[in-house]
């Protein structure tokens, strides 16, 4: 069972089996019963939606289709429609696995794709040092098995480091060697036991018993380094693992309903314990617990609606201590107890952590079998036929704690495959300092690390005139349906988005990370609007010279849902500023959008009418300034004061700043705000001109009305660093 947390909507994929392991595909919603516990008492809940997914029920898949979308407009949207089966992930880890097992688990692989369903699409991921895409989903055989046989070529550096303690050739053991006698402890460097003669272990302050102490605190500063380093590069193995799967999550996100993720991996330890063995000091040199880290990407996975099922190539193994590759000498016959219970422990922790991945996104792992074909043909069939339940928790408060979950159903003999729970975390109130530090890396991971674009949130952009030469300007569309918006107080509703963007170069690598957060608060009637027409921005940044290409990205606060688009960069797309609002025919209520203080409409179908810009300030007062093909005028009972200072947050104020008398770039503090404003409608249109200590100088061919002059001589104030007598606007989108 995977569930999506997006909204107060709980979306549970459950499998069902019968006692001989096969798909039971005739249950009705009657059938089930879901019960939540969070802080307060056990409660069934009431199920929404139900349907059967089930590959062998499905007519004929869906043949992909491109997207159709105008020259110039980059979006994320998941082209790929509704599938027969529900997509299959591979990631084939090289970075947690030594090489002897890496070349076993590439060769199963091969037979996996060789013997995969044909109509089961399919991702090949390879994870070393970074992560990369061998193929895309592709039913092709042929794609895939030229992607199996990359995979066998591709280099993917494993970052195993043996424990110093098992490691004869660590200088913990050289120094336990070179220190030790016949009757020494378990503890590397310790102090010998008392010897025939008396000498070095017995006491009495010798030479060679203080050279026995002074060996014995070197081999424990020795040891206590070592194990430090030890546990630093299981640190580093452990965030590029997570950060890997991080990024899975995100690229497929959007792909409509469950995926499956058949991670071929040893894996990492769940927790590097404390050395029993060790002297009090060093006992717990060196100790970790990823249990943490773990749950956090469970839940993006689990948002993603993707069941993990980590498969171990090692298969069924041996201790080590009783390899061939592991025999020799043993300097302290009493420390094979300690080593095999070493091996013992991480084998257990690593187990446990693969375990816990797939307990918690909904699949299953399978460990200490020879057999892998059969354990991915179980994760295939698991995603194969499935039922989907959606529903409404009954307790609304939502303060961001863990609720259990159970569902059962009234048919004997079935059984069901369900995650425990999930995080009801639903507003930005919840998060606290620390989670807020995470979004912002999250967001900075997204946009220049990821080399997947995310699709948690879907969008589109394009580059339209930028305000001044060498600058970049995006116009951004968001879909609000993956957006978590407040509950209503006070009339209104609030929804934070963080707004990233990152440059790379020709070679792929990042030159460049801007970021800005956004608060909108939104009427009833507005809120229901936006809901059905969408959400738009615009981003402005001054990118490198050797920018070749620019990744927009959006992330929501409350939930960490994540969406980006990789828009080619041309310095061609800087020009003068344009004043942007689609046409827009006259309706009661109008989408908010854009910066802290304007609000912009969505386009509509008819070509000729007039373009609208909304401004509001706090007290609910609206004004508006509309063009068409042949005015521009100004109407509402905001003042043009008010509305002027909207209007230059919106185009100046994230960029620019007044010094000494005049607007200038926060880049560089040079280069000056560029003008004249553009207004254009079809082939008609008209410039302003803010920068005439005179006053506003007009030209084109629209009629500047009467009623828009008090708006730019306001705006002409700010722009020459004047300081108006106006009200303020706050952001009313």
């Amino acid at each position: 069972m995977v569930l999506k947390v997006t909204t107060r909507l709980v979306t549970v994929d459950v499998v069902a089996r019968d006692r001989h392991g096969n798909a039971v595909r005739d249950l009705s919603a009657d059938d089930f019963q879901v019960f939540e516990q969070g802080t307060s008492r056990k409660a069934e809940q009431q199920i929404a939606s139900f349907r059967l997914v089930d590959r062998s029920l499905a007519k004929t898949p869906d043949v992909d289709r491109a997207l159709r979308v105008p020259a110039g407009v980059f979006t994320n949207l998941v082209t790929t429609s509704r599938l027969s089966a529900p997509p299959t992930i591979l990631l084939v880890d090289g970075l947690n696995t030594d090489a002897s097992t890496q070349l076993q688990s590439r060769q199963k692989m091969i037979q996996l794709l060789g013997s995969a369903p044909s109509d089961v699409p399919m991702a090949v991921f390879l994870m070393g040092r970074r992560l990369y895409l061998l193929q895309s989903f592709t039913t092709d055989a042929n794609l895939l098995r030229e992607a199996a046989q990359r995979a066998m070529s591709s280099e993917a550096t494993n970052l195993l480091v043996k424990d110093p303690r098992d490691d004869t050739f660590s200088n913990t053991s050289l120094m336990d060697e070179m220190g030790g006698s016949p009757g020494q402890n378990d503890i590397p460097g310790g102090a010998p036991g008392p010897s025939p003669s008396g000498g070095a272990g017995s006491g009495g302050g010798t030479p060679g018993g203080a050279a026995s102490a002074l060996m014995a605190m070197k081999a424990a500063l020795m040891q206590r380094w070592e194990k430090e380093q030890y546990a630093e590069s299981v640190d580093i193995r452990v965030k590029m693992t997570l950060d890997a799967l991080r990024t899975i999550a995100r690229h497929v996100s959007g792909y409509p309903g469950r995926k499956n993720l058949i991670w071929i991996s040893s894996a990492f330890p769940l927790a590097i314990m404390p050395d029993q063995s060790a002297t009090l000091a060093a006992k717990f040199t060196g100790t970790r617990n990823y249990a943490s880290e773990i749950s956090a990407v469970a839940s993006a996975l689990t948002d993603a609606q993707i069941a993990v099922y980590p498969v171990d190539p090692r298969g069924i193994e041996t201790e080590q201590q009783f390899a061939a590759t592991s025999a020799g000498r043993v300097s302290n016959p009493f420390s094979e107890g300690a080593t095999l219970n070493r091996e013992s422990g991480l084998r257990f922790s690593d187990q446990q952590s693969m375990h816990d991945l797939a307990e918690q996104t909904g699949g299953q792992v399978c460990l200490n079998n020879n057999d892998l074909s059969k354990c991915i043909r179980r994760a295939i069939d698991d995603g194969s036929s499935y039922y989907e339940l959606t529903y409404y928790p009954t307790d609304k408060n939502w303060r961001g704690e863990f609720r259990r979950l159970s569902v059962k159903t009234r048919r004997s003999g079935v059984q069901l495959s369900h995650r425990e729970g999930y995080f009801a975390r639903s507003s930005d109130a919840t998060i606290s300092a620390g989670e807020a530090k995470d979004t912002d890396n999250r967001v900075m991971q997204a946009a220049c690390s990821d080399f997947l674009s995310a699709t948690s949130i879907l969008m589109s952009a394009k580059a339209v005139p930028a305000d001044q030469p060498g600058q970049a300007k995006y116009f951004i569309a968001v879909d609000p349906n993956a957006l978590s918006f407040s509950s209503p107080e006070g009339g209104s509703r609030t929804l934070r988005l963080e707004l990233g963007a990152c440059m790379f170069n020709a070679h792929g690598a990042p030159l460049q990370y801007f970021r800005q957060g956004v608060d909108q608060k939104f009427s009833e009637a507005e809120y229901q609007t936006t809901i059905s027409t969408g959400i738009t921005h615009t981003f402005s940044l001054v990118p490198k010279p050797e920018t070749a290409r620019v990744r927009l990205l959006v992330c929501d606060t409350a939930t960490g849902m994540v969406g980006s688009v990789d828009v080619p960069y041309s310095s061609e797309t800087s020009s003068a500023p344009v004043v942007q609002a689609e046409a827009k025919s006259d309706s009661p209520a109008e989408p908010p959008l854009s910066s802290p203080s304007i609000a912009e409409t969505k386009p509509s179908t008819p070509p000729a009418a007039p373009h609208v810009i909304k401004f509001h300030d706090k007290e609910g007062r609206t004004g508006v300034l509309q063009w068409d093909t042949q005015r521009i005028s100004y109407s509402g009972d905001l003042s043009p004061n008010a509305s002027a200072r909207g209007m230059f947050d919106s185009l100046w104020s994230k960029s620019f700043a007044c010094q000494d008398g005049r607007l200038l770039s926060l880049a560089d503090r040079k280069t000056p705000a560029q003008q004249p404003l553009h207004f254009k409608s079809e082939d008609h249109g008209a410039d302003v001109y803010l920068d005439d200590a005179a006053g506003v100088r007009f030209s084109g061919d629209l009629l500047i009305d009467p009623s828009v002059k008090p708006l730019f001589e306001a705006l002409r104030s700010l722009y020459q660093c004047k300081t108006p007598g106006a009200d303020s606007v706050s952001s009313k989108r």
